[in-house]
């Protein structure tokens, strides 16, 4: 959405009351709003077409410098990343300065710079002007592309992807994206781990050398500045840079729909749906309707007391709240609604959300409604104004969209001007409600038969490919227990599983936000020994469980506790026991073969699983190998339901038994991952390993 920025204080005029007496039956007429003052900004233009926008603000003795590459959107294809990989990697050095060097230049003057595909910025003390500029030009003009950084980025960006796969909200907006602008767009086209690997050191570069050039560039200044100090430090170190032609491309046109349609991402684990819908628009900056939509999208669902918050949340109690939001953009805007439901009342909430939109199609808003809209976004207006950046931001967009120099200066007396009749006018233009893109991510076994009234109904998996509907049928005569000996199987059987005594396993793990990978070691002894530790190089041992058979003790940085209750105790006897599922049923485990499902594309029967203690997961084992992949539980987070899951992958036989290497332990957004390093069975463990 366009940035709303204004820059002097804001009133709308009222009648005031005055020391006459007033007759208060009668409503009095309102003021015409006043315009916005400008406050003042300088705007220059270098020989090389670079575009200077200085804002000067002596509050506080600093500035920043916002430099902007105004490019079209890039369809990358099938090196779908290499844009932004480009972006991130301008930060890791130039022909000048290493990254280790530029670090410590930027922590030594206490400055911050950032860098993006189009994009670097730069703030810091106005003492440290030139040296700012210097380093922000530096990295926009010199960028290195250190193949060492490279590497480690695209590591990240794959692991960014598959931290998506388990994150519901970011299922959803992949595959309502590509229903949305179709997957031949910049828009709605997914990234994969292959586009990923795809990608070279030079594509990055050759974006870099096709796209960047001053004649497209924008560098805005706010601070602690002269605006004629700025333009020469500006002209000093960017004066030089040659321009040349920015490739231009043309885009297929986005999907028209003739009906509604549904896409299905399942998720067996979900116990809520993550709902978004919506359809693209044609409204582009500098619109007439942008100011009418805004009060219709704040009555709609522009916060807490917009109609669908009222509604499905306050009145119905479907979910933690239900928004909506609008898009301008020069090649194709959006217009969306979304929210997390109960999986039992996924089609409902939706027949309220599409209800709303029809409301405000066809019914006048009040005139409470529409005026609390409109001193609603007032308020965020004005709390836009404590920013120096507002002005600068303002100026910026006049420029780049070439909107009428009073665009902004007037934008108050277009709010009043917006009536009940132009709220029903833009609703109907903007909200098309008989071919709207449905997108649910949850159980798709209880939310799509539910989801077929509103048009057809289309599984997809991450990577946007259709799918068959979620489940199949398990074959007649089938339970869970044939699943368990087809594990027990596929394992080497009970003959070798019986054999082991004593099991030793150590592996790297990869922790979010540690420095390095932890080290981990499991120990197993027969009867009932059970050990798991896991420490880091240089700080110790981070966490420590020992069961014998009696009592738990697990320690930590925290401190340590001992476990003796005989129903707690339940999780870590499991833990305990060697190839535990293969013992459920003598453990105390409630099964239940449902279905067959897929994982990742691969079939697999879907058990849920019952602990002794009532804790309930949904485990997965493959058709074709009878191998354990994935395992799912539900937990109440902070902000409601969250799933938590483990897949396992990479079984390699040991001893005759097959083992996984690689499990990936996912919480949200958070990855754990365990890469087995050794696996020794029957070492001949003691007693007293076990401390």
């Amino acid at each position: 959405m366009m940035k709303r920025i204004l820059t002097s204080a804001l009133a709308m005029l009222i009648s005031v009351a005055t020391f006459a007496q007033l007759d208060r039956s009668v409503r009095p007429e309102p003021a015409p709003a006043k315009s916005i003052e400008f406050g003042d900004y300088e705007v220059y233009k270098l020989d090389n077409g670079l575009t200077i926008i200085v804002v000067e603000n002596d509050k506080l003795p600093r500035v920043s410098f916002s430099l902007v590459v105004d490019r079209d959107p890039i369809f990358e294809g099938d090196k779908a990343g290499y844009v932004s990989l480009a972006g991130q990697l301008l930060r890791q050095g130039t022909t000048n300065r290493s990254k280790d060097q530029l670090d410590e230049e930027i922590d030594f003057i206490g400055a911050s710079l950032f860098t993006g595909s189009s994009n670097v910025y730069a703030a810091g003390l106005t003492k440290y002007q030139e040296t700012l500029v210097e380093l922000l030009a530096d990295v926009a003009l010199n960028p290195s592309f250190p193949s060492e950084e490279f590497d480690k980025l695209k590591k990240q960006a794959i692991s960014g992807i598959e931290n998506a796969k388990d994150d519901p909200n970011s299922l959803s907006s992949r595959i309502f994206n590509q229903s949305l602008y179709g997957k031949d767009h910049p828009y709605g086209e997914l990234q994969s781990e292959e586009n990923v690997e795809n990608i070279s050191i030079e594509d990055c570069k050759s974006y870099y050398n096709n796209y960047w050039t001053p004649s497209k560039t924008y560098i805005t200044v706010v601070g602690d500045i002269k605006a004629r100090k700025a333009k020469k430090l500006i002209k000093k170190y960017f004066g030089d840079w040659q321009a040349k032609e920015m490739p231009s491309a043309t885009y297929p046109a986005v999907p028209q729909y003739d009906g509604t349609i549904v896409n299905v991402v399942n998720r067996n684990s979900s116990v809520q749906t993550v709902l978004s819908i919506g359809n693209t628009i044609d409204l582009k900056p500098g619109d007439p309707d942008i100011v009418k939509l805004r009060v219709a999208n704040q009555i709609l669902g522009g916060g807490s007391m917009g109609r669908l918050f009222q509604n499905i949340r306050e009145d119905k109690g479907y979910t933690y709240g239900a928004y909506s939001s609008y898009d301008s953009d020069r090649l194709v805007g959006e217009f969306s609604a979304g929210a997390s439901v109960r999986n039992e009342v996924t089609d409902s909430a939706v027949v309220e959300f599409i209800k709303e939109f029809e409301r405000l199609q066809n019914e006048a808003v009040t005139d409470e409604e529409l005026q609390a809209a409109k001193n609603n976004i007032i308020g965020e207006i004005g709390r836009s104004l404590e920013s120096p950046q507002t002005i600068a931001s303002f100026a910026l967009n006049i420029q780049r969209y070439n909107l009428p120099a009073d665009y902004y200066s007037n934008y108050l007396t277009r709010l009043d001007a917006v009536s009940k009749e132009d709220i029903m006018a833009v609703a109907k233009k903007y909200f098309h409600t008989n071919a709207l893109v449905i997108t649910a991510v949850g159980k798709g076994a209880e939310i799509a038969a539910g989801l077929e009234k509103f048009g057809p109904v289309t599984y997809y998996d991450f990577y946007g490919e259709e799918t068959g509907p979620p489940s199949l049928p398990v074959p007649d005569g089938m339970t869970a227990q044939d699943v368990l000996d087809g594990y027990t199987k596929a394992l080497g059987g009970n003959d070798k599983l019986d054999k082991v005594k004593d099991l030793t396993i150590t592996s790297s793990i990869e922790i979010p936000g540690l420095p390095m990978p932890a080290k981990g070691i499991t120990m197993q002894k027969r009867p009932n020994l059970f050990k798991n530790e896991m420490s880091v190089d240089g700080m110790g041992v981070m966490q420590k469980t020992v069961y014998d058979g009696k009592k738990a003790n697990i320690s930590g940085m925290g401190g340590s506790k001992e476990v003796t209750d005989s129903e707690e105790l339940k999780a870590y006897e499991a833990q305990a026991t060697f190839f535990a599922e293969t013992q459920y049923p003598a453990l105390g485990y409630t099964l239940e073969l449902t279905s067959i499902g897929f994982v990742d594309g691969e079939k697999a029967y879907v058990m849920e699983v019952t602990s002794p203690e009532g804790d309930k997961s949904t485990e997965f084992y493959s058709v074709e190998t009878g191998l354990k992949i994935k395992e799912e539980s539900s937990f109440e987070g902070p902000e409601g339901p969250m799933t938590a899951s483990t897949a396992y992958a990479d079984y390699r036989e040991v001893n005759g038994i097959m083992f996984p290497f690689t499990m990936t332990m996912s919480q949200g957004p958070q990855k754990i991952k365990f890469e087995v390093k050794t696996i020794e069975v029957n070492s001949g463990l003691k007693k007293g390993d076990f401390n």
